[in-house]
């Protein structure tokens, strides 16, 4: 939690227990009774993604993949759909991503699931994108910027003698 969130929730705590106490007049509390509604409504919008759900946040730049699930797109409800990512980034428990929905990454994720299913590790990497070269080239408007890759086997660590 960031310190002006804390302290968002501290001023709020603080002026609802002024308002209880009753120590000024109405006419002095009145407006903290007006104001702090909108103040919790904007705490809640503003809040960081509770744990459980997934984030939308940037990729790490390097990851491990432990699951994914693909929404595809439903044109009856105008679901544009999305990509679920469970990744290992060091922490204790994965942590989910939520990406747009692509073809070309419905694909990749679909090609990494099966070697999962294989017992295979798959990193997922960050990939930086690139301006379009003067060549003209343009297949690349629908470029991934995840990339899937087998996993290197685990190092053990160096012995000691």
């Amino acid at each position: 939690m960031s310190a002006w969130l804390a302290a968002a929730y501290a001023a709020l705590a603080l002026g609802l227990a002024w308002v209880v106490a009753g120590g000024a007049s109405w006419k002095v509390r009145a407006p903290y009774v007006v104001l702090a509604p909108a103040l919790a409504l904007a705490l809640w919008l503003g809040r960081p993604d509770a744990a459980g759900w997934p984030s939308v946040a940037a990729l790490p730049a390097h990851a491990q993949l432990h699951w994914a699930v693909v929404d595809e797109p439903d044109p009856a409800t105008s679901d544009p759909g999305r990509i679920y990512l469970w990744l290992d980034v060091g922490a204790a428990k994965p942590r989910a991503y939520s990406l747009p929905y692509s073809r070309q990454m419905h694909e990749q994720v679909q090609r990494a699931l099966v070697q999962l299913k294989r017992g295979r590790p798959i990193s997922v990497s960050r990939v930086a994108h690139r301006s379009r070269s003067a060549k003209g080239g343009g297949g690349g408007s629908g470029a991934s910027s995840v990339r899937f890759d087998a996993a290197p086997p685990p190092g053990l660590p160096p012995k000691t003698r």
